[in-house]
This record gives C-alpha cells, sequence and structure tokens, in this order.
C-alpha cells in the first residue's frame, strides 16, 4: 500500500512538474517574441533614407511629423496587423483539418482573394481592390465547401479541392493581368508578391476591425477547434457539432486571410509559417492562436525591415523575404511527413 501510495504521489509531482515547465517555457515564448516585435518595430521607425528629428516629429512639426506619423507608423502597425490576421487564419485551419500543409495560402483562399482583387482593379481601379479581394477570398471558400461537402465536411477532401482551386486561380490571375495597361500590370504584378508599401491608417483601421470582429468568435470556440485535433469521433463524444464548427472557423479564417490580403497582398507562406513555428517553439498543442499571432507578427516586421533595406540599389517586396522563409520550411516538412509514412 505505501509503495503504491508513493508511485501515484511521484506521478502526481511529476505531472505538476511537467505542467510547470510548459508554462515557464510558454510564457517565455510570450515574452521573448514580444521582446523581438518591440525591438523590430523600433529599429523599423528609427532608421531609413530620411534622419528623423524625433523632437520635431513629436512635435508634429514639419517633414519628420510626415515622415512619422504618414509613412514609417501606420507602415508598421498594418504589417503588425497583417501578420497577426494571417497568423490566426493559418494555425485555425491547420488545426481544424489536422493538417500542416492546410493554410489559407496553400489551399487557395489567398489565391481567391488575389484574383478578386486583380479583377477589381482591371474594371474599376485601385479603390475597389478591398471589396474585390473580400468578394473573391468568400466566393472560393464557399466553392470549395460546397464542392468538398459530402455527407459532412471531411478535412482532406476539403484540402484536396482547395489545392485544385488555389492552382486554378492562380491562372485566372494571370489571365486578368493581361488585360491591365502596362504600368498598372507591373503595380499588380509587385502587390501580388506581397507588399507593405504605400499603406495608410485606412489599411490599418480595415485589418484592426476584421481581428476585432474575429478574435471573440475565436475564443467562443477555441475548446471546440482543440477538440478537433483529437479527431472527429471524439468531438461529437464531447458533444460538439463538428460540420456547423468547421463552417464557423472556415468563414472567419476566410475573412481575416481576404482582409489581409486586400491590404499587403498575398504575402506568400506568412499563414503556413505561423503555427508550425510558434507550436515549436513553445511545444504546445491544438492551435496556440495568440502565440501563431505573435509569430506572423514578428515574421512580417522582419519582411517589411529587410524589404526598406536597399539590395543591390533598390527595395525588394515583404513578400520576397517571407517566400524565402517558406519554401525551404515547406520543402522540410513534406520531407518530414515522407519519412513518417
Amino acid at each position: 500500500m505505501r509503495r503504491a501510495h508513493r508511485r501515484t504521489s511521484h506521478c502526481i509531482d511529476c505531472t505538476r512538474i511537467g505542467k510547470a515547465r510548459a508554462m515557464t517555457r510558454r510564457f517565455l515564448c510570450y515574452t521573448g517574441l514580444c521582446g523581438v516585435i518591440i525591438a523590430i518595430a523600433t529599429v523599423r521607425l528609427t532608421t531609413g533614407t530620411w534622419p528623423m528629428d524625433w523632437a520635431a516629429a513629436l512635435r508634429f512639426d514639419g517633414m519628420d511629423s510626415a515622415v512619422l506619423w504618414q509613412f514609417r507608423l501606420p507602415r508598421v502597425i498594418v504589417a503588425a496587423l497583417t501578420g497577426a490576421a494571417f497568423g490566426l487564419s493559418g494555425t485555425v485551419l491547420q488545426t481544424m483539418l489536422r493538417n500542416p500543409l492546410a493554410s489559407p495560402d496553400v489551399i487557395g483562399f489567398t489565391a481567391g482573394a488575389s484574383a478578386g482583387a486583380v479583377g477589381a482593379m482591371v474594371l474599376g481601379g485601385t479603390a475597389y481592390v478591398t471589396f474585390g479581394a473580400l468578394a473573391g477570398g468568400a466566393l472560393t471558400g464557399l466553392l470549395v465547401l460546397i464542392i468538398a461537402w459530402k455527407d459532412g465536411l471531411l478535412p482532406l477532401r476539403l484540402v484536396l479541392v482547395g489545392l485544385g482551386f488555389g492552382l486554378a486561380l492562380f491562372a485566372i490571375t494571370d489571365f486578368l493581368l493581361s488585360f491591365a495597361g502596362m504600368l498598372q500590370a507591373a503595380e499588380m504584378a509587385r502587390w501580388l508578391t506581397g507588399s507593405f508599401a504605400d499603406t495608410s491608417w485606412s489599411d490599418a483601421a480595415r485589418i484592426l476591425v476584421a481581428l476585432l470582429f474575429s478574435t471573440p468568435v475565436l475564443i467562443w470556440l477555441s475548446f471546440a477547434l482543440n477538440r478537433l485535433e483529437l479527431g472527429d469521433d471524439v468531438a461529437r463524444s464531447l458533444g460538439l457539432r463538428v460540420d456547423a464548427v468547421r463552417l464557423s472557423l472556415v468563414a472567419i479564417s476566410t475573412l481575416l486571410a481576404a482582409t489581409a490580403v486586400s491590404v499587403a497582398g498575398p504575402l506568400p507562406f506568412l499563414a503556413f509559417l505561423a503555427g508550425p513555428i510558434a507550436r515549436g517553439l513553445s511545444g504546445a498543442t491544438g492551435a496556440a492562436m495568440w502565440l501563431s499571432a505573435l509569430t506572423g507578427t514578428t515574421i512580417a516586421l522582419f519582411a517589411d525591415f529587410a524589404s526598406s533595406q536597399p539590395i543591390m540599389g533598390s527595395h525588394l517586396p515583404a513578400g520576397i523575404f517571407t517566400a524565402l522563409i517558406g519554401g525551404p520550411f515547406l520543402l522540410a516538412l513534406l520531407i518530414l511527413q515522407s519519412r513518417k509514412v
């Protein structure tokens, strides 16, 4: 009896120690990512081609004030909010579908938003980009859901249908670009790479509204989302309406991704990267939504800072740098997945 009691006590102590270590690791991840975000944002605001006079800028005086309040600060805020939106959108889909490849930029949602935005620019000009991106993303999400639905919403079927739509939409986007003038096509091609150039306070407000609307819904659905990762049977045994939850999560993920695309273009791999990196750093299971949002913010700010630095006399779009990070990461993930099979 005493030995059994000691073993039970030992197991309880081990469990407590494990939980304490996990909480400490997550706390360090939160504080570390916040510190990195503050550091990158500070460097981004204080460096540039214009030598900033901070006293004049904070007095709202002259050109220094315009550089800070109309160019640098809104650009940093837009990059931070866009990264958070992409990070949340990606980790929600990856967790819900139990597949690290199932991010909005892989299964066609951002491709739909991009095609809608390009179509709006060709037909009506830049004033309709936001509407086009939101309409294109929503329509793509709806069509993917309709075609993928067969006695419920199966994760693998949704991923395969989304991949097919993504490839088709890339071709449609190229087709639409052929109708644009030379200057307009060059501008749209740069936007399609993903860039925070020419962003404004209105862009920051738009992405902030999407985040403020989505966050309470995601908090409410977080329990169901984490249970979906355990499998449909487990989720149903807990009384969850699996298909209704999936439809709600796809709608929120599409809203976040489409709004982010309308602001900064389809930054490649950003939604795909945030979730796996956040879970890898923290050792967390489930969606790790808020760590993923911070990770997305960190990647976006880094990409924006890198794009502000001249390389061979020119500034590359931020999407180039997210692609340089995401491409090797995707290849490594595919290699690991193939070894598990």
